[in-house]
Order: structure tokens, then sequence, then C-alpha cells
């Protein structure tokens, strides 16, 4: 079930926290999109998605934290894509530093043939804070892109597929 409401009269400091605490409840997704009212002011949208069997207790918290007058409830029909997770062993080498860690790498298929692939960022981000406290500079997001283009690798290598880059 998704839940819709608006705030208008909340500090953007106040978020995070309703966040986390609506996740801690039992929500599976919290968005908040900022967007503009009658009369130029500004409010958020926000956004819970969430098992009806915890619905009620969202709700609570929803209105307890935004002081909310009520909550629309919207039904829908999620599409997941079918997608096995693959523990992959990553070993990184930089300036006489070798770091060795287990990243789980999401394959998403169809047709039982790989169509996309993502490295979960909670096991790349160790790995981005390792290398930079030990004075090695490479962005969180850089990271993940060599670790998934290493898994294409792997992907495409039974494939007819060539690419040079002079």
């Amino acid at each position: 079930m998704l839940l819709m409401t608006t705030i208008d009269d909340l500090p953007a400091e106040g978020l995070p926290y309703i966040i986390e605490r609506t996740m801690n409840e039992g929500a599976n997704n919290v968005h908040v999109l900022n967007a503009f009212t009658k009369k130029g002011r500004m409010e958020y949208i926000i956004l819970v998605d969430v098992d009806e069997n915890k619905l009620n207790d969202i709700c609570s918290l929803l209105a307890l934290e935004f002081g909310t007058l009520g909550i629309k409830t919207l039904e829908y029909k999620h599409l997941k894509f079918p997608f096995e997770l693959e523990s992959k062993t990553v070993k990184v080498n930089a300036e006489n530093i070798g770091l060795e860690s287990n990243v789980r790498v999401k394959y998403l298929k169809n047709n039982g043939e790989v169509v996309s692939l993502k490295a979960e960022y909670e096991d790349i981000k160790p790995i981005a804070l390792k290398l930079s406290s030990k004075g090695i500079k490479i962005p969180l997001l850089k990271l993940k892109t060599l670790i998934e283009a290493e898994a294409y690798k792997n992907v495409l290598k039974n494939r007819m597929i060539t690419i040079d880059i002079e």
C-alpha cells in the first residue's frame, strides 16, 4: 500500500528523523518530494510504501510526527523483476595498498539473460572509506562504476563484444 500526505509547516531538519523512525516502524520505503502549493508556499509530499499489516502503526506515527489531519492510501501493483544476488570478491590494488572485500552484486534478468547489474552500496561504502583512510582518493560512485564494469566483463565474456577506446 502507498500512503501519501503533504506537509507545509515542517523544517527540513526534521525529515531525516521522521524518515528513520518510519523505516524503523516497518515501512518498506519513504520518499519525500519538494513541491509548491497555493500562494507559492513550499511543501513536502511524503510517500510511504508499507505492507497492510503495518498500516495503522505507520499512519499513527505520521500523524504524531507531522500533525497531519489525513493520509491518502493508494493501492498499487508492484511489478518485480527477477534478479539474483551474488557475492563477489573484490580486490583493490592501489599505491602499494591491497584490499580485499566481498561485494554483493544484483543481477537483473530477463528470460535468464542478464539485462542489468548493480553492486550494493552498503558493501562498497566500507571499501571507499578504507581507501580514503589510506590516502587513496576515489569517489564512491567511481569505485562503484569500476566494480560494476568488472562484473559486466564476466557477463560479456562469452559474447562477441569488443570495446576499444583510444
